[in-house]
């Protein structure tokens, strides 16, 4: 009975720990996000350009701010136009302060952010969707989730951006 009732409060104290890691890597504040102009593909071979500037509130899950896109076939443009962030649907914390070794101003933090989006084509179509922006930035001497990259991946109605190809973006806390 001793044994069971110690391997029980080993396995209540490993929870503990384990959930006050996960709180720390947490963060509920505000965030800048700017991303720079940044390819991803899609498994059919168009690709998606895209920038954009905006804010989000993680306690809150508010997010606002504009971009343009441009879908590619090719060097052909075959749509472009511009979205509007609408809500922050989820954000995991990488952290501040660095990336692949380079020191960075405090307040350049890393994550991915999962956005709904409102998208308005050059011709007047609409259409709503998902944008997933990763920032590789982490806590100094520590690193981003392993199997994640740079980028941008954009889901509207099972047309699915799902590919980093290039990309710089940046979350900074407000």
């Amino acid at each position: 009975m001793k044994r069971i009732a110690l391997a029980l409060a080993l396995v209540f104290l490993v929870v503990a720990v384990a959930a006050g890691s996960a709180q720390a890597a947490t963060s509920k504040s505000s965030f800048l996000v700017f991303v720079e102009p940044t390819i991803s593909a899609a498994s059919h071979g168009l690709t998606l350009e895209t920038e954009l500037e905006g804010t989000f509130n993680v306690p809150s899950k508010t997010a606002s701010g504009s971009g343009s896109y441009a879908v590619m076939a090719g060097d052909t443009v075959i749509e472009s136009g511009t979205f509007s962030l609408t809500r922050l649907v989820a954000f995991q914390f990488y952290g501040c302060g660095e990336v692949e070794g380079t020191p960075l101003p405090p307040n350049f933090c890393g994550g991915r952010a999962m956005f709904g989006f409102h998208a308005t084509s050059s011709t007047g179509a609409e259409r709503d969707g998902l944008f997933e922006v990763n920032c590789q930035i982490h806590d100094p001497g520590g690193q981003a989730p392993p199997g994640t990259s740079e980028g941008v991946k954009v889901n509207v109605r099972g047309v699915n951006f799902n590919k980093h190809v290039t990309g710089d973006n940046l979350f900074v806390m407000v």
